[in-house]
């Protein structure tokens, strides 16, 4: 469309040209007005000022002729009124009395002479008031009645008086008022005129200034002077020229960092013209297409893109979508675009059209979809082996609350029985159902929450209810900032190899348990290394049989370090096998255990024992026995035996020789008295020895089942037992301290009377001197209860250390010569009375000076109570 031609202004083009117009016209039109406005308040003035002089003729005539009025002289009113109306202004003084009825009328004629008019008989108002009656008449004049008399009772006074007088004086006023304001006006003019003329001189620099502002960017304009408003107009331009020229650096580094976007993009960017011919390019195109961009213009894109011709871009964009705030198609397709050498590669194209004022324009980015199709392919693949796996896969999103799973593969539903729709959206607790105690729980809680890999072994459940052992693998999957965004989670049904591992370590435990309880010492090599390996393992046994302490050993002992500390605890005088001796020999040919005699922490007697685990180098296990008891036992039982055949067979001979001679040889009354009382004697023995045996043995064998406990006074026990001791003339003097008489017991009386017999027995048996014994209690303790303890002390032969460390062995006796009778029993029997009743016996002896023997037994409760017959005590005799 062709430009409308401008239409030349009409009136003047400068502007202070066109303030000099508006200030004259604005002038006259105010000089106009005012005149018109003036004429009219002028008139009004000239009225109210007639009506004012007419109103004081009126009532100075009123009151002049009043009293002539009154008394009907008519020449004195003549008179009196003719002074009146001669005066200026005056044009006719009329006199009518009360009914209306004209008295008088005098007229001043333009001459000024005054003339008497003929009365008329008529009323000459028909208004009853003087006020009502006055006002203007005609457009000269104006007529103003005051009455005469009070009330107006004699009549009214009237005067016509003529406007032309005060319209003439205002009349001179208003035009040299309207001179006055002509002459101010015009010399407002001129003064205005050349006021605007120097203001606007500034205005010249601003226009030229802003004329040269778009070649001058960021240049500034500096005033001298002017007004205010140029002032801040100049600021406004030098502002402006300042945002002007950072606009203009922005819009350059916006150029660059478009033209660097541009270089730095990956994807070509093709503009087209009309005729798809290439026009602009980015430098990706070498990369791309391996053409130089300036190689490129002004070819048909159909060489870089085959399939888009002209007409496929016109009739694909205009089938695609419409942008309708840029008036631009847009579409986008996936074609096979060409290299520079032939080289066929997939393509994305998106492409737009636009129609502007020199035609339609074609824009296109081209992005090579090599790499993607590649890595489509590759996560294809991926989630092809995620589905074939065996294991489930789950992964969460870490964003959202509660975790929930966004992919599970099949096999996670193989595994727990829940479809893929069943589980999406939810946390992957809901597999531990209410088994929520499990310490694995918290250490995968913990490994999520510090963004970590880490494997559990958690009890979960199938969506039937059957219990599955899972191995859980979780790892996180970490974003651009390093946050984990998604974890990865992979199952693993381990429940057979759970339940192996429960029934292997359910078997350790009681393995570890038979040999934590077994009394035997076992000890496990692993067999690495040289020598036979390392020390692994040793049960409590074995250490509390050689009082070795390998817990708080730091390095593993190996087989000869093991030889050396077994050597060093050894007895010396026999020989130690050592245990690589025993470890190189062929079990099938080993003669039986190891017999080892430890002299250190105490003497023992162990047996040992070593086998192979398996063939080859495997681990090795000995096995070892405290045969101490056994080895002491069978000492015991044949000095038993033999003690007990000579201890049988001394009184047996006896009573075997007596009864032949009395058979078969005659003797003599005496001597065949003397010969059975011997006989009596030695059955006595014979019956004493076998009362004893068969007492200590009915004691081991019914562990004290036998027993009669009942609360028994610590006084009526030792009189008991020291009763039948106390002979008369005898050569020991017994004497007794009991500081604890009312100490109560739970005992059997009669066994423990028996004990402490059998204690005196031996203190007046082995002081054949004589002397004194002395029976004393003491209090104690025994495994941290109240205790008492009878102390029996003699002065006899006493004992050595190594006597006394046998003085509990059956038929050992200190004076083995036979001048002290006994059977070595006792003191056995003493200390199974005693243990059995939770007792305890302590002996000490020094030889020469005699022996002090003390039973310690426990008191009873505090809520025992005592029979009849011991509450009232008992007295030593």
């Amino acid at each position: 469309m062709a430009a409308r031609p401008q239409r030349a202004p009409i009136g003047p083009r400068r502007l202070r040209h066109q303030l000099l117009a508006l200030l004259i016209l604005s002038t006259a039109l105010a000089m106009a007005l005012l005149y018109r406005v003036s004429a009219t308040r002028l008139d009004d003035v000239a009225v109210d000022a007639s009506m004012g002089w007419a109103g004081s003729v009126a009532h100075g005539a009123a009151a002049a002729a009043t009293a002539a009025l009154e008394s009907g002289d008519d020449a004195e009113l003549e008179a009196t009124l003719r002074s009146f109306a001669g005066m200026a202004g005056v044009v006719r003084l009329e006199v009518v009395d009360s009914r209306g009825v004209q008295l008088l009328s005098l007229h001043q004629s333009t001459e000024g002479l005054v003339t008497r008019e003929t009365p008329s008989a008529a009323p000459a108002r028909a208004v009853a008031g003087a006020a009502a009656r006055s006002g203007p008449v005609g457009d000269d004049a104006v007529q103003v009645w005051a009455p005469a008399g009070p009330g107006g009772r004699l009549g009214s006074f009237g005067v016509t008086f003529s406007l032309g007088l005060e319209r003439a004086r205002l009349g001179m006023l208003s035009n040299e008022a309207m001179l006055a304001i002509a002459l101010v006006s015009l010399v407002t003019i001129i003064v205005s005129y050349g006021f605007v003329q120097r203001a606007l001189a500034p205005l010249q620099r601003l226009v030229g200034f802003s004329a040269e502002l778009g070649e001058r960017a960021g240049a500034r304009l500096e005033l001298g002077g002017g007004s205010r408003e140029f002032r801040e107009l100049a600021d406004a331009l030098n502002g402006a020229s300042a945002r002007l020229r950072a606009q203009m650096e922005a819009i350059g580094h916006a150029e660059s960092r478009n033209q660097a976007i541009l270089q730095a993009v990956p994807d070509v960017i093709l503009g087209l013209d009309a005729e798809c011919r290439v026009q602009v390019v980015n430098p990706s195109l070498s990369s791309v297409f391996g053409l130089q961009p300036e190689e490129a213009l002004g070819r048909p894109v159909a060489e870089l893109l085959p399939e888009l011709t002209r007409e496929q871009a016109e009739r694909r964009t205009l089938a695609g979508l419409y942008m309708r705030a840029s008036g631009t198609h847009v579409v986008r397709l996936e074609l096979e675009a060409r290299r520079h050498g032939g080289t066929s590669f997939p393509a994305e194209v998106s492409l737009s059209r636009t129609e502007t004022a020199d035609g339609v324009r074609y824009a296109a980015v081209v992005r090579d979809m090599t790499e993607q199709r590649m890595t489509f392919a590759m996560l294809n693949l991926y989630s092809r082996a995620l589905e074939c796996t065996t294991n489930g896969v789950v992964i969460c999103d870490m964003s959202l609350p509660g975790y929930p799973v966004f992919y599970a593969n099949p096999a996670f539903s193989r595994i727990t029985g829940y479809a893929a729709d069943e589980t999406i959206g939810r946390n992957c607790a809901f597999l531990q159902g209410e088994d929520r105690a499990q310490p694995q729980l918290a250490e995968l809680d913990a490994a999520v929450h510090a963004g970590r890999s880490t494997q559990v072994v958690l009890r979960n459940y199938r969506k039937d209810g059957t219990l599955f052992f899972n191995e859980l693998s979780v790892s996180p999957v970490a974003d651009a900032g390093g946050r984990p965004r998604h974890y990865v989670g992979v199952l693993n049904d381990v429940t057979e190899r759970e339940r192996a591992r429960m029934a292997i370590a359910e078997r350790s435990a009681r393995l570890n348990a038979v040999f934590d309880l077994s009394p035997d010492g076992f000890v496990v090599f692993d067999g690495e290394g040289e020598g036979g390996g390392r020390l692994v393992y040793c049960n409590p046994a074995f250490e509390a049989m050689t009082g070795w302490d390998l817990q708080a050993q730091a390095a593993p002992m190996t087989v000869d370090e093991f030889d050396r500390r077994f050597l060093k605890q050894c007895d010396a005088a026999s020989p130690y096998p050592p245990l690589s001796q025993a470890l190189a020999a062929d079990a099938a040919a080993a003669d039986g255990p190891d017999l080892l005699q430890l002299a250190l922490p105490e003497r023992r007697v162990l047996a040992r024992m070593a086998r192979h685990a398996g063939d080859g180098q495997h681990e090795t296990i000995l096995f070892f026995r405290d045969i101490t008891r056994e080895t002491e036992v069978d000492r015991m039982k044949s000095e038993f035996l033999t003690t007990a055949a000579h201890e049988l067979r001394t009184p047996m001979v006896s009573v075997f020789g007596f009864t032949e001679l009395l058979l078969r040889r005659p003797v003599s009354e005496e001597r065949r008295r003397d010969m059975l009382e011997t006989i009596h004697r030695q059955a006595s023995l014979l019956i004493n020895m076998v009362n004893e045996l068969l007492d200590l043995a009915r004691i081991e064998a019914r562990q004290g089942k036998d027993l009669r406990r009942e609360p028994c006074r610590l006084d009526s026990l030792v009189t008991q037992a020291v009763g039948p001791m106390l002979i008369a003339g005898g050569a020991h003097d017994l004497q007794i301290d009991i500081a604890h008489p009312d100490c109560v017991l739970q005992v059997d009386p009669e066994k423990t009377n028996q004990a402490l017999t059998n204690v005196l027995s031996n203190a007046v048996k082995y002081s054949p001197a004589g002397g004194t014994v002395l029976v004393t209690t003491q209090s104690g303790e025994l495994r941290g209860e109240p205790a008492v303890g009878v102390r029996v002390t003699d002065h006899g032969i006493g004992m050595a250390p190594e006597q006394l460390a046998r003085i509990f062995e059956r038929f050992y006796r200190a004076d083995p010569s036979g001048n002290i009778p006994g059977t070595g029993l006792g003191m056995c029997l003493v200390k199974e009375i005693a243990e059995l009743q939770g007792g305890r016996v302590d002996v000490a002896s020094t030889p020469g000076r005699g022996t002090t023997v003390t039973i310690w037994l426990p008191l009873a409760s505090a809520g025992a109570g005592l029979p009849d017959a011991l509450s009232g005590g008992g007295a030593v005799q």
